[in-house]
């Protein structure tokens, strides 16, 4: 396996327009429970509606897969609104090596990045300003390969960040998830390579 790229190396805070994002801390366990414990924002996540127990585990995780060594490395950060200091969604970009079907590994990794953000920081373009810095340190920092995202087909505001940010659809997978209301999701998979990051 080829040595995973060097989070370490990353210089935070990272400041956009409206945005400061730096790695989560514990500190932030209570921000983060105030959206990922409300069912509109969960719906289409991976799991539940979260305690502050599981909260707190969930950034401990994310603390540890972001140390240099770490076996499956990920960047999970909290979205601070720069105006206000409030910490308002975290997102994440998820590493792994390059698939090969070859005898040798390929050398290169690839990430995946979701994001999170508090109902009230919703519709005014931060998730797209986050997701969009996100791909700066992928591509820029880190020399990822590819970057992809999954969204439910029905999730029209995630599909619409991922299309602003440049992000290409590759394929809909269909009824692939069953949802939390019971019926089968189909899912967009989006996707960019580094040569086609419009720097």
């Amino acid at each position: 396996m080829p040595a995973s790229p060097d989070l370490s190396r990353l210089v935070w805070p990272r400041l956009t327009d409206r945005l400061l994002l730096r790695p989560l801390a514990l500190d932030d366990v209570d921000a983060v429970h105030a959206y990922r414990c409300l069912p509109e924002v969960v719906v289409h996540l991976s799991h539940d509606v979260l305690t502050h127990d599981q909260v707190r585990e969930r950034i401990a995780q994310r603390i540890e897969r972001g140390r240099l060594g770490a076996a499956e490395p990920l960047l999970g950060l909290a979205v601070e609104e720069r105006r206000t200091g409030r910490v308002v969604g975290d997102v994440m970009l998820r590493l792994e090596p390059c698939h090969s079907i070859g005898r040798a590994p390929a050398q290169e990794w690839e990430g995946t990045i979701g994001y999170a953000l508090h109902p009230d920081a919703q519709g005014r373009g931060l998730a797209a300003e986050a997701a969009a810095e996100l791909l700066v340190i992928g591509f820029r920092d880190l020399g990822l390969r590819r970057i992809t995202a999954d969204a439910y087909a029905d999730n029209i505001a995630s599909n619409r960040v991922l299309r602003r940010i440049g992000m290409r659809h590759e394929a809909t997978i269909r009824a692939k998830s069953l949802g939390k209301d019971g019926t089968w999701l189909d899912d967009n998979t989006w996707a960019l390579l580094r040569e086609e990051w419009p720097v």
